[in-house]
């Protein structure tokens, strides 16, 4: 097993000149809300495009946690942080990692949350056996900064797409409808491949 470090924002290039130089090789990436969808963005967006073969795991806690807390693209609108103080907080819409993803023609486009440990492993090991580019966004508290997604916030709204009778993964507009839903309810598993 081996591990790069690269520069914030720059993990899909890195990634990228990995997996083309040795197709054999399994490629996961690690990173952030901030740094997938902030710097990084544009390389996510063209990683997705290409369709490689690489396994994206987002660490989603929707503040940058370790740089102090200020707001990352995927905070809620409004929400106070230390730099984006009341009453206003942050003025800017998030970034849905999910919808994002399956609009640039990622193949494979998961959920899960950190406080179900069973369910976030199933998903990480379906994303890496899937041939294409896979995508998990992963919800996590921030305990330090996040004061408003906490444990508590996402067990109270948290439901399960295995779960719906009516929910197919292979139908790419149900998926861009359910990949939209966020506040009181909030759609975890996988949205499609």
């Amino acid at each position: 097993m081996y591990r790069i470090e690269t520069l914030h924002g720059r993990t899909m290039p890195v990634a990228t000149g990995v997996k083309l130089a040795n197709h054999a090789l399994t490629v996961m990436v690690n990173g952030g809300d901030g740094d997938g969808m902030g710097l990084g963005m544009g390389h996510f967006v063209h990683t997705a495009r290409r369709n490689l073969d690489l396994s994206y795991f987002i660490h989603n806690n929707q503040i940058y946690g370790l740089t102090k807390g200020q707001s990352s693209p995927t905070s809620e609108l409004g929400a106070v942080t230390k730099f984006s103080p009341a009453p206003l907080g942050n003025v800017e819409q998030p970034i849905n990692i999910v919808r994002l993803a399956l609009s640039v023609g990622a193949t494979f486009v998961a959920r899960s949350y950190a406080g179900d440990i069973n369910h976030l492993s199933a998903l990480m090991v379906a994303a890496v056996r899937h041939k294409g580019f896979a995508v998990v966004d992963i919800l996590q508290p921030c305990v330090s900064f996040n004061k408003l997604n906490s444990y508590e916030w996402y067990q109270k709204r948290i439901y399960h797409l295995e779960k719906q009778d009516n929910y197919d993964p292979a139908n790419l507009q149900q998926a861009l409808q359910v990949g939209a839903e966020w506040g009181e309810k909030i759609p975890v598993g996988l949205f499609f491949q």
